[in-house]
């Protein structure tokens, strides 16, 4: 039999054993944290998302001529024009006639 394994660990070797379970214990903890956390995330997102999509459909809906809509978050800048339908306006079927 190996005499390694036979002998008592002594206070370093009990202090190593115990400092490395702790570190792995660390670890997991903090990756089921990080795992609930960017899940929690993703749903956040998911909702937000619905309600502007919702939002926006019941604006578009709206008897309105054109509609601005300006939209800056974490995926950057965005500016959409709802409505307007291609119908000139005066100044420019002036200048095409």
């Amino acid at each position: 039999m190996n005499e390694a394994l036979a002998e008592p660990l002594t206070g370093f070797q009990v202090m190593a054993v115990a400092v490395t379970i702790a570190g792995v214990v660390a670890g997991l903890v903090r990756a089921c944290v990080a795992y609930r956390a960017r899940i929690q995330q993703e749903r956040e997102l998911t909702t937000r998302t619905t309600a502007r999509v919702t939002w926006l459909v019941r604006l578009a809906e709206a008897d309105h001529e054109v509609v601005r809509i300006v939209e800056r978050d974490r995926d950057g800048h965005r500016e959409v024009e709802l409505g307007g339908r291609g119908v000139p306006s005066s100044g420019a079927a002036g200048e095409a006639a």
